[in-house]
């Protein structure tokens, strides 16, 4: 017999068995679409955070306190959004309110300004971030206060002025706006207004566009002077993180590779002993590429799981199926059909459910997608998801068929003819 005339045999059957087809086929809709949406979402925030990084440049160098580890520890656990916008407005946000004891790594003012001497370094900005009550009008609230340097503000933070002006050297009552803070903690026209930030005035003299970061990214933040920072917090030597702009005729990961060459001589470490962190775009990239895979695969394993379960529904459906096809199967043996024949002919019958539930485990992913979409959780289904749904159940429909269509065609036609 033909392929195609098995084939075209098999859908009949699956036709005239609708009821059990179909659960079979649901079985697999809910694996297909589970693993499709899952995965998404690793995607998708992988491209969020990859745009995010995008827009901030790819000169931008970041040196904060701190192991790498507990910096990687530190993007995993919720500061991820100050790694991939927030990192340039300071250091990650569950870091930024704790004051560095006796026995914290730490890097001072003046090694800062060793710093600006290494070869490539076109801007550098120490600044001082500490989290501190913020009142306006009626309004309290806990916000980022970020001390930077005026001459390297706002290159360093990677966004432009929207409103007002930019911090001058000597602005030491001056502050400049997070665009969230002022739109949406605030909600005011808040150019040329009082704050008071831990009972001190004030004024607004600037407002940022908006950088689409998230936790402690500039869009949260508020900027006054390293000047007015280090008075309003009593902090003279040590800095909250480092911010390092390369000239553009430099490669950021050669500047970044002397910058930890020198703090290296400077702390007296050995190279691999780093109590500090340096980070370009391009790391923090392939850092963030590195955990979403994780995820990626994490998620696709616990999705795969109600694939499988699918996988055994389907196989159960064809056994029942081979048992109520054995005089069928006896008579095609008669006719002459060899064992290949039968037992293609059930193979066709479960690879048919395994893409029939694969497409429509596609369509209700895209279904999903659009949902998260709607919640705000980031999703991006990409063509090769749809092939790999598509290729899981075309796989899970044929590893559950076959053993159920090798039994089919190891029956022999005398038997099967008798079969009640």
């Amino acid at each position: 017999m033909k392929n195609r005339e098995l084939a075209q045999i098999a859908f009949n059957s699956l036709r005239y068995r609708s009821l059990r087809s179909w659960l079979a086929i649901l079985g697999i809709v809910i694996g297909v679409a589970s693993i499709i949406s899952l995965i998404s979402i690793s995607v998708g925030m992988n491209d969020q955070i990859e745009s995010r990084l995008s827009g901030l440049g790819a000169n931008i160098i970041t040196i904060t306190p701190g192991s790498p580890r507990a910096e990687r520890m530190a993007m995993m656990f919720g500061v991820g959004g100050g790694a991939a916008g927030g990192r340039v407005g300071g250091p990650p946000g569950g870091m930024q309110g704790f004051n560095q004891d006796e026995e914290s790594p730490r890097i001072t003012f003046t090694e800062a300004e060793q710093l600006r001497r290494v070869s490539g370094v076109e801007t550098l900005d120490a600044r001082l971030s500490e989290r501190a009550t913020v009142a306006y009008k009626d309004k309290n609230t806990s916000l980022t206060i970020v001390g930077t340097e005026p001459s390297a503000f706002p290159e360093s933070t990677g966004t432009v002025i929207a409103q007002g002006r930019t911090l001058g050297s000597g602005d030491l009552k001056s502050a400049v706006l997070g665009y969230s803070v002022a739109a949406s903690t605030f909600n005011d026209s808040m150019l040329n207004k009082q704050i008071r930030i831990d009972g001190v005035a004030f004024r607004v003299v600037g407002v940022l566009n908006e950088s689409g970061a998230s936790f402690s990214g500039p869009d949260n933040s508020i900027f006054i002077s390293q000047r007015a920072a280090r008075t309003l917090f009593n902090q003279s030597q040590n800095v909250s993180s480092i911010v390092v702009v390369a000239s553009t005729d430099s490669d950021p990961e050669t500047v970044a590779a002397a910058l930890t060459e020198k703090l290296d001589s400077i702390h007296r470490l050995e190279a691999g002993e780093e109590d500090f962190s340096v980070a370009t775009a391009s790391s923090l990239s392939e850092s963030i590429t590195s955990m979403t895979d994780t995820l990626a695969l994490f998620l696709g394993g616990i999705a795969s799981i109600s694939l499988v379960v699918g996988g055994v529904g389907v196989a159960n459906a064809m056994f029942t199926s081979v048992l109520e096809q054995t005089k069928f199967i006896g008579l095609l043996k008669a006719l002459g059909a060899r064992r290949r024949a039968v037992l293609k002919l059930f193979l066709f019958e479960a690879c048919m459910v395994g893409l029939i539930g694969g497409v429509f485990g596609i369509l209700l992913s895209f279904a999903g997608s659009a949902v998260l979409a709607n919640f705000g959780l980031p999703s991006r289904i990409s063509f090769d998801l749809v092939l790999l749904g598509l290729g899981f159940s075309l796989a899970i429909g044929a590893v559950s068929g076959l053993l159920p269509a090798r039994n089919a065609a190891s029956v022999p036609p005398v038997e099967a003819l008798r079969y009640e």
